[in-house]
């Protein structure tokens, strides 16, 4: 078995010892499946001392088989029974999407939890509901001190759900290599662009990554769910207040 390695956090030591099936247990309701989703943001360098770069998140696009077809969301997946943290199949999942290895776990993130009205009505057929899966999130125990991180759970074929959200960075010039068979496009984005859900990618028949294809046009990001949505939002807000990006 690969040995995935990272770094995080003094706020995540406690995750690091803790068993996914310890934090479903302590959710209320009972998650039945736990998953991880990785927030990667980079803040591109500038060839202009008088340019400031926005800071940008990483998306993939999902493949037109698979559920949800061709939704953007960030890497992540359905933790293993052989994950023995929920960092170590968040690093794991992360690598087995986009080839990016050891990455920084800097803090846990949540559904944003206020989203004006503009926004709500420019994304209504972005994604699921919250309503729809009943998406919130719940506080989860993990550690005798009494602290907690947030979950989004929803609820899908009468189980319920949790996924935890990790803000994360990468080595700065690391490449993006991604599985064909579960995503088919990926990019790295800014803030407006995630909250206008538009941006200019490859031509809908383009083959390849969003990054360096002839032949581009503005095309709408729609998301498997606007709970993922407001997930990526989020990570800009938490990051740019624990100075991870500016």
């Amino acid at each position: 078995m690969t040995a995935f390695t990272y770094t995080h956090s003094p706020s995540l030591a406690p995750l690091t010892t803790q068993s996914p099936q310890s934090l479903s247990a302590t959710s209320n309701p009972p998650i039945d499946y736990l998953m991880t989703s990785v927030m990667v943001l980079r803040q591109p360098q500038s060839h202009s001392q008088n340019t400031k770069t926005q800071p940008q998140i990483l998306l993939l696009r999902r493949h037109p088989a698979d559920s949800y077809p061709l939704k953007w969301e960030p890497p992540g997946g359905s933790i293993d029974p052989s994950d023995t943290t929920v960092l170590s199949a968040a690093t794991r999942e992360l690598h087995e999407e986009t080839n990016l290895s050891n990455p920084r776990f800097h803090t846990w993130v949540a559904m944003a939890q206020e989203i004006n009205t503009e926004d709500a009505a420019r994304m209504k057929n972005w994604g699921v509901l919250p309503e729809e899966e009943l998406a919130r999130d719940v506080e989860v125990k993990i550690d005798e001190g009494g602290n907690v991180v947030r979950v989004t759970t929803f609820l899908e074929t009468k189980d319920v759900w949790g996924k935890m959200n990790f803000v994360a960075t990468v080595d700065e010039g690391a490449r993006v290599e991604i599985d064909p068979e579960e995503h088919v496009e990926w990019g790295w984005f800014t803030e407006e662009e995630v909250r206008r859900g538009r941006a200019v990618l490859p031509l809908e028949n383009g083959n390849g990554s969003v990054n360096g294809e002839k032949g581009e046009e503005e095309r709408m990001l729609e998301f498997t769910s606007q709970a993922v949505w407001g997930s990526v939002l989020e990570a800009f807000r938490v990051g740019r207040e624990l100075d991870v990006i500016v």
